[in-house]
């Protein structure tokens, strides 16, 4: 007798009781299988993790429970308990291509033989092609450092795909900005081999768009919501043939985020998901983990207990990931050796006389305001705190954005001036300038719309406005400033037009700064570049700078990656004033 109905809700299966008296024994047989806190009751229905239900799908276990499976259960159970049966398998050749590399992949790769040419691939490319086409291949993560080519990668492993007959069309769900790129990059790489079709626009535009047929779709994030039911009738229709690709992936950092719960409810319905992503961990080893589970359902942090303290988390995170995750990581520094270095500068700037006052009055209110509470008081207004910190790095870059009658020169405008007169004006060059706040961005433009100043941030709304903006400044010599936020601008975008990058203001999103560095140190870059961080002087901006270097020491370190420290003035200078002191001492 037929006691519950049970569907796929993400990753979780949802039982639901015909008759409300029959969820009692249900719940406690469920709780018996799989422990006391894996099964919870929400209602008049349980939900319970899907990887831990597999057993269900063995011939009569859930007839004997009394649960009756629909189709979407029954393909989140199948494509788990596939996963789990060639896990381990499809990791191991992954570790092997990574480690004996190109030759290893050519191999590999003619072993089933396509009428595709990849010469023109680079080596590290090459092995990617080889790990994501592997025929048990159900999904890995390729976190290859930003520039180095990972849609690349993904455009020819998906035409192989196609030419082996495994699948037939791609959907790739990418942030806003990066929309428009991954279509002309597909018209670059394959001409017109496939039809491309971007989901966007009005609801009726969206739904043509996803019945057009093409071979390729392209979707923000948001737009994943809007079509997902019928996205999942059409994947319905031919599981498997379908194969999902998520740019950027630490947008899905967080497991319980709209647009995780977007992505997992169409997951299970392609055969194979790739995650790209150049800065997987931002903030702390916690971000990877819903990446991993995406792809592997689990598999990889099944029973691994993470510390809540980031640093605690590091080395138990990189353990599972170095003995279970199914991933590829290649930096720049490996893989373009011929491409040039990069220096870190910092510019103390003094506070203008009024920017000056204001802030210091607003530091010392906040210091006052939070002596005056103990810890658990403290923690209840914290949102409320971090609101005025962040106030504080707003009048440290431009106080007009806070104080409408504010009518001087901030101390950053002006220094930003003499680093345009040396840099854009004197010596002939292009300049990218970074700013996290509408004010200092609209008084950026302003100033500097004489040099062809175009700008890339919320404000411009329009995709065809943006692309304009950087083909302007990559193709026209008269445009020589490119004015940005890096939470728009950040992902995706090559601006090697310009060696020199500026940033004017920076928040504590360190996924946003990792992403902008390179915007002009990527493939096509012949020159050295330079980047000069403005700090106001006697602020809180060189702490929050630091935050954010030790963010990208940390997650380096997740990754493993062997990399020597960027140049810095500071350094540089430490370096040689220690050698000049050990040269003293050990003179005759």
């Amino acid at each position: 007798m037929t006691i519950a109905e049970c569907r796929a809700d993400g990753r979780l299966l949802r039982f639901t009781a015909v008759r409300s008296s029959d969820l009692t024994p249900l719940l406690r047989e469920l709780r018996r299988q799989l422990g006391y806190g894996t099964v919870r009751r929400a209602g008049s229905a349980l939900t319970a993790p899907a990887r831990q239900l597999t057993w269900l799908l063995e011939p009569g276990a859930a007839e004997r429970i009394g649960v009756r499976l629909d189709p979407s259960a029954v393909r989140a159970l199948g494509v788990r308990r596939h996963a789990h049966a060639v896990h381990a398998g499809y990791r191991g050749r992954v570790r092997d291509l990574r480690d004996n590399g190109v030759e290893a992949a050519r191999t590999r790769l003619a072993r089933r033989p396509t009428r595709q040419c990849i010469d023109a691939l680079d080596e590290h490319q090459i092995v990617n092609l080889a790990a994501m086409t592997d025929p048990d291949g159900y999904g890995m993560c390729l976190f290859d450092e930003q520039g180095a080519g990972k849609t690349v990668s993904v455009i020819y492993a998906f035409d192989r795909l196609v030419d082996l007959n495994i699948h037939d069309w791609m959907l790739v769900v990418a942030p806003k900005s990066m929309v428009g790129e991954w279509a002309n990059a597909i018209r670059e790489f394959m001409g017109d081999r496939y039809r491309v079709a971007v989901i966007a626009g009005s609801a009726a535009e969206r739904q043509q768009a996803l019945a057009s047929g093409a071979d390729v779709l392209v979707a923000n994030y948001e737009a994943v919501a809007s079509v997902g039911d019928a996205l999942v009738r059409q994947l319905r229709r031919n599981p498997d043939r379908a194969l999902l690709v998520v740019d950027e992936s630490f947008n899905v950092k967080n497991p319980d985020a709209r647009r995780t719960r977007d992505l997992e409810s169409i997951r299970d319905w392609f055969g194979r998901v790739w995650m790209l992503c150049g800065t997987p961990a931002p903030n702390s080893a916690h971000d990877i983990v819903a990446q991993i589970d995406l792809v592997d359902f689990g598999q990889t942090f099944d029973g691994v207990v993470i510390p809540k303290d980031r640093a605690a988390a590091v080395p138990v995170v990189r353990r599972a990931l170095d003995e279970r995750a199914i991933y590829l990581r290649n930096l720049k520094a490996d893989v373009l050796p011929e491409l040039p270095g990069k220096v870190f500068t910092r510019v103390v700037v003094p506070l203008a006389p009024t920017q000056s006052q204001l802030y210091t009055s607003a530091l010392g209110s906040l210091i006052a305001d939070v002596e005056a509470l103990d810890e658990a008081q403290f923690l209840r207004n914290l949102g409320d705190f971090l609101s005025r910190r962040m106030a504080l790095l707003r009048i440290a870059s431009n106080p007009s954005g806070i104080f409408p009658n504010y009518d001087e020169i901030p101390g950053k405008l002006a220094a930003l001036d003499d680093i345009v007169d040396r840099l854009v004006v004197q010596s002939g060059d292009k300049l990218v300038v970074w700013s996290c706040f509408t004010a200092s961005l609209d008084a950026i433009v302003r100033r500097y719309e004489h040099l062809g100043a175009v700008r890339y941030d919320g404000t411009v709304t329009a995709i065809e406005a943006r692309r304009a903006a950087v083909h302007r400044f990559q193709t026209d010599a008269d445009t020589r400033v490119f004015v940005a936020n890096p939470a728009a601008a950040g992902a995706g975008l090559t601006l090697h037009a310009a060696r020199y990058a500026v940033y004017e203001s920076f928040t504590n999103q360190a996924a946003h700064y990792l992403q902008s560095l390179d915007r002009i140190h990527r493939r096509g870059q012949k020159r050295q570049v330079e980047y000069l961080v403005l700090l106001a002087e006697s602020s809180i901006e060189p702490h929050e700078f630091d935050r954010l270097v030790a963010k990208e020491e940390r997650a380096r370190d997740l990754l493993g990656d062997a990399v020597e420290p960027p140049v810095t003035r500071e350094r540089f200078l430490t370096e040689l004033r220690g050698s000049e002191q050990g040269a003293t001492v050990g003179a005759p």
